[in-house]
């Protein structure tokens, strides 16, 4: 696929998504990718090449599916239904058991992942990373996955699906991606770039044509993605000479996996944004006319640090002497101190007035249309930028 505006708007959804949710920007890629009907990244590469290129209707689509969070949580406690929803080109969940326990394995942005009640084991796609287990109870509790022979039964599962994964990402590489010829040179799976020596953009680590091939094209020292490998340190100030090569076991699924106990109940984070969205409903709370509706929308609202919030609104829309009772109430719940202030600013239509006798937006949005072509010029109804 060559460097097009859609092309570049696919990488940057993509780059959205992964901020978003806190995921590895590899696996946005895929997830993308899935979105568009294809198994993975490198699957719509290949697809653009032979000529496939992104429908307009199919652009929209990715900008509304980027903005609903990924529910990371979702399999981990048991709810396959909704993740077979959530991720409709990804083979169904595998269902077993081992000895009383029962089990789900399913691939995950080509991470495998089998789970059961109050447990997980994540092998990663990148095989020099150590499987994570995590657990929702604490150690002393009983949970099948400390049980070293459980655990191990339930390793050599997701293991195994891992090595079939890993073959099929193999399989739609070039040959030269995944074995060194004679003088160590690879080709990148995604750039096609050729080389015997590799720089990771994440680590500024110096890794062999060997290293990377073995590494499924991961970092072998920091695990960065294959999207931050290059076969030149164009970053680098004196060509990557200060760059230390990476040192490695050769070691593949390492014996130990990685323990992690999990409070896996939700958490509040009241950021900014949020606070902001729960003052503004308050204030629509507030509104008893379209007028003041209107001024609730647009009222200027920012949080500071030092655990206050400052409400800004428009002289014109919201009456004067009017205090936000049910904004108060939120910030007092918040903890927040509220500072109020009237401000003069550019209203969205004329004859503000109108929306303090109007009983419905649209009896309001008649009456300003018919306001207009009575004492203004005709109302542009073309939206901008079309």
């Amino acid at each position: 696929m060559t460097e097009t505006k859609e092309f570049r708007r696919l990488k940057a959804l993509a780059k959205r998504y992964a901020r978003a949710n806190r995921i590895a920007q590899h696996q946005a890629l895929n997830l993308i990718a899935g979105e568009l009907g294809f198994p993975h990244w490198t699957k719509l590469i290949a697809a653009s090449k032979k000529g496939w290129q992104i429908a307009t209707e199919q652009m929209a689509g990715l900008e509304a599916f980027v903005k609903r969070p990924l529910p990371a949580a979702t399999f981990r406690n048991g709810d396959p239904e909704t993740m077979n929803r959530r991720f409709a080109y990804l083979d169904q969940a595998e269902h077993g058991m081992i000895g009383n326990h029962a089990y789900r394995l399913q691939e995950v942005f080509h991470d495998v992942i089998i789970a059961g009640e109050g447990w997980s084991i994540r092998v990663p796609e990148n095989p020099g990373l150590t499987p994570i287990v995590e657990t929702f109870t604490h150690q002393e509790a009983e949970c099948p996955v400390l049980d070293p022979e459980f655990l191990q039964t339930a390793l050599s599962l997701a293991r195994d699906r891992a090595v079939q994964v890993r073959a099929e990402i193999s399989a739609d590489w070039p040959r030269r991606s995944t074995k060194p010829d004679l003088s160590g040179v690879v080709r990148h799976p995604l750039s096609r770039d050729e080389s015997a020596v590799w720089f990771c953009l994440h680590c500024d680590g110096k890794i062999t044509g060997a290293q990377i091939a073995q590494n499924l094209w991961h970092c072998p020292g920091c695990g960065a993605s294959p999207l931050d490998i290059f076969d030149t340190p164009f970053w680098s100030d004196d060509d990557g000479k200060s760059f230390l090569p990476v040192k490695t076991d050769g070691a593949v699924d390492r014996d130990e996996p990685d323990f992690r106990i999990v409070d896996g109940r939700p958490k509040l984070d009241l950021n900014e944004e949020k606070i902001t969205l729960l003052i503004r409903s308050a204030l629509l709370d507030d509104a008893t006319n379209i007028s003041e509706k209107l001024g609730a929308l647009q009222a200027e609202i920012s949080v500071d640090d030092e655990n206050g919030v400052w409400i800004a609104l428009e002289e014109d829309l919201w009456p004067e002497g009017k205090d936000p009772v049910q904004a108060l109430a939120v910030a007092e719940l918040l903890g927040l101190e509220v500072e109020l202030e009237t401000i003069c600013a550019t209203i969205p239509f004329a004859w503000p007035g109108l929306g303090e006798i109007a009983s419905s937006t649209s009896e309001y949005t008649q009456m300003m249309l018919d306001a207009y072509a009575q004492y203004g010029g005709s109302p542009d109804r073309k939206p901008k930028g079309s």
